[in-house]
């Protein structure tokens, strides 16, 4: 969309075209990370099905293991945590997260994670999930 990743957009900027824009942006940098052996995090809301796939076709076909997961928590508690970030990418506000509750998701087949936790308690148990998964 032309910024930086900490500038933020106002919310008539939340589109699914810009959306699309910025999905597409960021499988390219996960593409080139993961060509060049490094992890990548696909840290987005991935409320469409089509998102999902496409993360988890990326890794396919790049060849490595793909670890979804859906955070999910009440919206009082996200919209909180969203109004005190700061110097972060994300754009959402209050208005935002009200307005992802209120679309269709369809089928969650990756792991669900609840999230109304501390960001360093979800982020450490989001962790176990993958050495987990990883294990088994």
């Amino acid at each position: 969309l032309g910024l930086g990743e900490t500038e933020r957009l106002p919310a008539e900027a939340y589109t699914r075209e810009a959306s699309a824009r910025v999905y597409a942006a960021m499988q390219a940098r996960a593409r080139l990370a993961l060509a060049g052996g490094w992890p990548a995090i696909l840290d987005a809301a991935h409320l469409d099905e089509a998102e999902r796939d496409a993360a988890r076709a990326l890794a396919q076909e790049t060849g490595v293991p793909f670890h979804g997961i859906w955070l999910e928590g009440g919206q009082a508690a996200l919209a909180a945590r969203v109004t005190t970030r700061r110097g972060d990418a994300s754009d959402a506000d209050a208005g935002v997260v009200a307005r992802q509750f209120a679309r269709e998701t369809g089928p969650i087949r990756w792991a669900v994670l609840e999230a109304d936790a501390p960001e360093g308690v979800v982020a450490a148990r989001a962790a176990a999930m993958i050495a987990d998964a990883r294990q088994g």
